[in-house]
């Protein structure tokens, strides 16, 4: 076959350069080039450049194409694209004759015969200039060639398409070319011309779309159609939802017109229910949960052709998804520039929707997560409290949720908290804010700036002398808190020592309390607690502000843990003395508490229980202290003489008031007397002196109280499991009043609260939650009773023996009433009518009138002596129904 082909060649006079030059003007590498397969090769390959053409076939002969049908089929492939490509090599000879009819046919047919072959069989033979000239690398050539083909087709040309690109439905950010992104700067200009091609593909899709939706048949789409533009409110909400979760990326038509009307300040209405529907469509369809949207430029152009593989259908794709994303973000921008307009409105309930749904993107959203945190942080300077309070709260739970965003917004507070313009008010509220945030050892730079924070507040605060503000209270409270948990917050606090000190001594109770706490932490860390602050503890037990103060568990818990970290037992004494001097003004609540402290110390410090000796010896002192002054009197009166004792009283009396010196540690003049007012608990004489007010309270109303004291007079511990500041308040009291429906109690329960005694602990564990009047409770024996009920047992056990005694056994048959005698009947009579209650008086006795004044008088005053005996008695018990 070759050498016949090769003898046909010869005959005809084939010119060799021009066989080339056909073969340089079409090959199978650029049929495989442009999407071709051989077969396509072998069909174009035997098409007749002779012939002539009309509408891709041959003139007058026989086909079933329409007019104009391959040239539109060819069209749609985008050919024409890559007509440009096909370069001829410079310094080869183009000069070649048009071949006739039988040349042509038989160049086809050689080319068909040569493919069949090995590919180097087919290689173009050089000429003798290109052999003279040094030989070029492939891969230079290759790099080459790409090089002009790039520069020669135009990429950025537009081409419209017949057929949607993007499929409608489905999330969009789970589609395959939306996770491709880069840091690195792309360049400027080649960004511009993708974005221009970008927005005209976009533009032809959307149009597709609607195209595709307007020609689709259905009662839905017709019904969808009309009511997006007519329909109601509420109906264009729901038809706009529907259509924008069928194909988010060709409905930003309906994403536009909705942030529209959230801008839109004619109607409240109009704008909240866009508003609600906006957020539950990014939060569930638009908006990817573990991203942020990225802008046009994010995204790699300078390898788009490269990831596209010369696929333009790939590459459109890429185009339009990045297109919408950066149009989406665009518009999420907007929604949120909308929420903070709409967050400054004059009616309450908007500025709450407002700063609610902030919260909810913010918590479960990371894009526009820095706007919205400003935006809900600007709410804690809200002029409203409820604004404030629920922004306070909703930022503890953001830090809650995402624990890595503590740092974020505690510096986004701190701003807040610096501004030029901030009311005193959105001060406070963001202190209150800070002090609340939970902290770790592991967060000790945001600890150390936070009391950095707090100090700077505080110095402010007392400059200004504003000491009986809240906001003072506020940031001790901040300290407190943040010192176990700051490296370096011992520095910044011993600074400040001198001014807490001060501050213990002139600011409200509560406001003290924390300064102490805080001193205790900044001492006991340092293993250095000194006198100074127990004399300022000493003194705060005699504030009058504690019998009304909020923080008596604080107090009583700072109490202990100082008096226990105390190794001088005489100053321990002196505390526990004073404490139950104090106790005896309080409320039963806090007495319990105080003796269960009492109690506890004494477990650490058994030295205290010589404290509960007789205190005989004591007497015996001070009566002979009173003899010697007896003996002075009996002798003759000097005057000089009693100007004498005076001054040697006041100069005893001068050391064991003052200060605590180095004199006096070391061995001064020491008391042998206990002075109750002395203001150092070091030289006040406790040591010489019983805990005699256990003997008073052991006789307190409380029952609770009074077992209390009597245990610790025994020299036994209290036993006790709840929290007596809770238990025994008058609101746990009066809760027992509730028979029908008793108030169920949150949390541990104290079941054998008042037996303090291992003799009285028994299974009491349901005692509590009954109510006393049922027969249950009463069914127990009165051991089983906590000693504060014992009064309600005994109550309704009487009373429940009397009704039984005046009413008859119901659950007896009804047979045993036809035996009853006239005797039996009349006294059952008796008992319901009462006559047997009647006292018998005489006729010369019975004066009714004055009985009637005498019951006139009790009845006006019986409210005024029910109000006498709870108040000097609660625990007395009037039945009305009784009296």
């Amino acid at each position: 076959m070759d050498t016949n082909n090769d003898q046909e060649c010869e005959d005809e006079n084939c010119d060799p350069t021009e066989d080339d030059n056909s073969e340089e003007e079409f090959s199978l590498e650029d049929v495989l080039r442009l999407g071709g397969t051989k077969a396509d090769y072998v069909m174009l390959a035997n098409v007749s450049d002779s012939n002539e053409l009309l509408n891709g076939g041959k003139k007058n002969a026989i086909d079933d194409l329409e007019k104009g049908e391959l040239e539109d089929f060819i069209t749609k492939l985008g050919i024409r694209a890559y007509a440009g490509q096909q370069i001829i090599p410079d310094g080869q000879d183009e000069k070649s004759s048009e071949p006739s009819k039988k040349e042509g046919k038989k160049a086809k047919s050689g080319k068909l015969k040569e493919d069949s072959k090995p590919v180097v069989k087919n290689a173009i033979k050089p000429s003798t200039e290109e052999l003279k000239q040094p030989p070029v690398k492939s891969t230079q050539l290759e790099k080459k060639q790409k090089k002009q083909k790039q520069k020669s087709t135009n990429v950025f040309e537009f081409y419209p398409r017949q057929a949607l690109l993007l499929k409608p439905g489905g999330k969009w950010f789970d589609m395959e070319y939306t996770s491709e992104s880069t840091s690195v700067p792309q360049n400027e200009s080649l960004v511009a011309q993708y974005k221009a091609l970008a927005q005209k593909l976009y533009e032809n899709e959307t149009v597709l779309y609607k195209t595709k939706k307007n020609f689709q048949k259905g009662a839905n789409s017709t019904w969808m159609k009309s009511v997006v533009s007519t329909g109601t409110l509420t109906d264009r909400m729901a038809a706009m939802t529907v259509l924008i979760q069928d194909a988010p990326i060709h409905g930003l038509q309906h994403i536009e017109s909705l942030v529209s009307q959230v801008k839109k300040k004619g109607s409240r209405r109009q704008g909240l229910m866009a508003l609600d529907t906006l957020k539950e469509l990014l939060l569930s369809d638009l908006l990817p949960n573990n991203r942020k949207l990225w802008t046009f430029s994010q995204h790699p152009f300078d390898q788009l052709e490269e990831k596209a593989s010369g696929n333009r259908d790939a590459r459109d794709r890429r185009l339009i998804l990045w297109y919408f994303e950066h149009q989406l973000k665009f518009q999420v921008s907007e929604f949120v520039v909308a929420l903070d307009a709409m967050a400054h409105d004059t009616v309450q309930t908007t500025k709450m929707r407002s700063l609610a749904t902030a919260y909810e993107l913010l918590c479960n959203q990371p894009e526009q997560e820095k706007a919205l945190l400003v935006q809900v942080v600007n709410k804690l300077g809200d002029p409203e409290y409820k604004i404030a309070c629920k922004a306070s709260h909703l930022l503890e739970t953001v830090i809650h949720k995402h624990p890595n965003m503590k740092m974020v917004v505690c510096c986004e507070v701190e701003r807040l908290m610096f501004r030029s313009n901030i009311s005193a008010k959105a001060q406070y509220y963001a202190a209150c804010f800070l002090n609340q945030v939970i902290l770790s050892h592991e967060e000790a730079d945001l600890a150390a700036r936070l009391i950095t924070i707090y100090f700077t507040f505080f110095n402010v605060c007392v400059k200004k002398k504003d000491i009986e503000s809240k906001m003072l209270s506020a940031l001790l409270t901040g300290v407190n808190r943040a010192y176990p948990y700051a490296k370096s917050g011992d520095e910044n606090v011993c600074k400040q020592l001198d001014t807490l000190f001060k501050v213990v001594h002139i600011v409200r109770f509560n406001t003290a309390v924390q300064a102490l706490m805080l001193l205790f932490q900044v001492m006991n860390s340092q293993q250095t607690i000194s006198d100074r602050y127990y004399v300022a503890l000493y003194r705060k037990l005699l504030d009058p502000g504690l019998l009304s103060c909020s923080r008596k568990s604080m107090f009583l818990n700072l109490l202990y843990k100082s008096v226990k970290a105390d190794i001088v037992i005489r100053r321990v004494k002196a505390f526990v003395k004073r404490l139950l001097q104090v106790s005896c003004e309080q409320t039963p609540a806090f007495i319990c508490g105080a003796l269960f402290l009492v109690s506890e110390v004494m477990k650490d410090k058994p030295g205290l229980k010589l404290l509960l000796q007789d205190e005989g010896d004591d007497e015996e002192e001070v009566y002979q202290d009173l003899k010697e002054e007896s003996d002075d009197e009996e002798g003759p009166v000097d005057p000089d003489r009693d100007v004498q004792k005076q001054s040697a009283k006041q100069c005893q009396m001068k050391p064991t008031a003052s200060w605590v010196h180095h004199q006096n540690l070391e061995g001064g003049v020491k008391k042998e007397i206990y002075d109750p007012m002395n203001r150092n608990p070091l030289y006040c004489g406790a040591d010489h002196t019983a805990l005699w007010e256990l003997q008073k309270l052991s006789l307190h109303f409380h029952p609770s109280v009074a077992l209390f004291a009597k245990t610790l007079l025994q020299g036994e511990f209290i036993l006790y499991t709840g929290d007596p500041l809770q238990d025994f308040t008058l609101i746990r009291f009066l809760d027992r009043f509730v028979y029908r429906n008793p108030k169920q109690m949150k949390g541990k329960q104290n079941t054998d609260a008042t037996l303090m005694q291992p003799k009285y602990r028994r299974a009491l564990s349901n005692v509590k939650s009954l109510p006393v009047n049922c027969d249950e409770y009463l069914a127990k024996e009165e051991s089983q009773i906590p000693v504060d009920e014992v009064f309600f047992y005994r109550y309704f056990k009487k009373r429940d023996a009397e009704k039984r005694w005046k009413r008859p056994n119901r659950k007896e048959d009804n047979e045993s009433v036809e035996d009853v005698d006239d005797d039996e009947f009349d006294r059952v009579l008796d008992a319901f009518e009462g006559d047997s209650f009647f006292t018998e008086f005489k006729d010369d006795d019975l004066d009714f009138a004055r009985y009637v004044q005498c019951c006139l008088h009790f009845l006006s005053k019986e409210e005024n002596i029910i109000k006498w005996i709870i108040r000097n008695d609660p625990f007395l018990i009037i039945d009305h129904e009784l009296s």
